[in-house]
């Protein structure tokens, strides 16, 4: 009976380190990436991040993509001039939930200047779901942004479409 209640424990810790250690990796994985992120800067390798079998969804727009370079080149604009940051973080990570193969993130993105006009920070949660190989696979937005900005988007969007 005392090596099966042995055994048992030693099971039941193998079983736990290893999921411990999964977790471990994920949170290793989104503080690195949402470093990289915040800094707005080294496109190559934020999307060494993705699965080359990706999907994107932003809730607030209503808009997605299978690029994750188009993702940060044009809905995030990493590469638009216009966007000024008063430092070099353009988020504020608020709380970071992972399992072995989910991150969950939420927080606020930073006051910013958009051609010279200032833009409030606004709250946000974004969802990653991890393929086997640790890389993202889905990624989904939510973003709180000001109704000026879901007019603006959702007018730009329809003037696209072919009536």
């Amino acid at each position: 009976m005392m090596k099966r209640t042995i055994l048992f424990l030693f099971a039941a810790g193998l079983l736990f380190s290893c999921t411990a250690s999964t977790e471990n990796k994920t949170q290793k994985i989104a503080e690195n990436y949402l470093d990289l992120f915040s800094k707005r800067k080294e496109l190559d390798r934020i999307l060494s991040f993705y699965s080359a079998d990706f999907e994107y969804r932003n809730v607030s727009f209503e808009s997605d993509t299978n690029d994750p370079k188009f993702l940060f080149e044009q809905f995030y604009g990493w590469k638009d001039q216009n966007f000024k940051y008063q430092t070099d973080q353009s988020i504020e990570i608020r709380k970071i939930v992972t399992n072995d193969s989910t991150i969950v993130v939420t927080g606020k993105s930073m006051p910013y200047t958009y051609n010279g006009k200032p833009v409030e920070g606004n709250e946000f949660v974004i969802w990653l779901d991890l393929d086997k190989d640790y890389k993202i696979k889905k990624q989904t937005d939510w973003f709180d942004y000001p109704m000026e900005e879901i007019i603006e988007a959702y007018n730009l969007k329809n003037s696209f479409k072919i009536q």
